[in-house]
């Protein structure tokens, strides 16, 4: 996250960030996430190049601070013409019953989410994972959703308004997108080809897709922070910080970078055997920062 004016070059397969106090090397490598906060950073399309050679995704933000451009590797895969057909080949009732397990795992992550809060209504929207049906034909995530953010944030809360809670909400989802967004695409997949989200003028409904679980994660987060009337530089960087927070997926804890890589391998395999089972999906834990042994 560069928050101040700096220029950034490449050396040595290192990012150089170059500022007037203090100059910072990073290696490429290790970046799953390039967050570009400040208005005064430069850098050539030669570094652009060499961060998409290590599959790092490049995010950008207006003047609110808000991230507004997403960029990732193109055409990085190896076998990208045959994951590509593989996806665009999947029928109708395969991408419901991928849908219908997602929905099922984002509802029970906000239930999740309220358990930890110690909020009421965790059992009841629990109770609605189980009636989700292929495609979510009956809608349940709509009434879901509404149930869990009048628990989490109270009966006052509406979705989409301009205060500080939705930015913040607003804040943390883009940032996971972006990380979402990075993985289906390092594994060749279109992003714009969603199984549920499937609007033309969007160009990660896939991407949109697969954050749904994770979401309920930038919930918790959001719900345990003391938010002003606007989100501070702390307050970003907590969320932020959401990138290294753990998940479980089959019993173990993973990183969220390394959670949203296992789920878009799953989707390859889930494709490849025309199996929706072989989804793997993460289930929110109390907010921990993954250490790497």
């Amino acid at each position: 996250m560069i928050s101040n004016p700096a220029r950034l070059r490449i050396r040595n397969d290192q990012l150089v960030i170059e500022r007037q106090d203090i100059n910072i090397s990073l290696p490429a490598e290790d970046i799953a996430v390039l967050l570009l906060e400040s208005s005064e950073v430069l850098m050539s399309s030669e570094v652009l190049a060499r961060l998409a050679e290590k599959d790092v995704t490049v995010l950008a933000c207006d003047r609110r601070h808000m991230p507004c451009f997403a960029g990732s590797a193109f055409a990085g895969h190896s076998r990208l013409a045959g994951v590509q057909r593989l996806q665009i080949e999947t029928s109708l009732p395969f991408r419901k019953r991928c849908w219908q397990a997602i929905v099922k795992r984002k509802v029970e992550n906000q239930a999740k989410c309220l358990e930890i809060l110690g909020r009421s209504g965790s059992a009841k929207i629990s109770a609605m994972a189980d009636m989700v049906l292929s495609g979510d034909s009956t809608n349940i995530e709509s009434v879901a959703a509404r149930e869990h953010f009048r628990e989490a944030f109270g009966d006052d809360f509406i979705r989409g308004a301009k205060d500080s809670v939705n930015a913040a909400l607003n804040y943390g989802y883009a940032i996971l997108r972006g990380v979402v967004a990075r993985s289906l695409a390092a594994h060749g997949f279109i992003l714009s080809q969603g199984l549920h989200h499937h609007s033309e003028l969007n160009q990660f409904n896939l991407a949109d897709d697969f954050l749904e679980p994770l979401r309920p994660l930038v919930d918790l987060c959001v719900a345990g922070m003391c938010l002003g009337n606007e989100l501070t530089k702390q307050d970003r960087e907590t969320l932020v910080s959401l990138v290294q927070a753990d998940v479980v997926i089959d019993g173990c804890r993973y990183g969220v970078v390394r959670a949203a890589e296992m789920m878009a391998g799953s989707f390859l395999a889930a494709c490849r055997t025309k199996d929706p089972r072989k989804l793997k999906l993460p289930t929110i834990v109390p907010i921990t920062v993954h250490c790497y042994e």
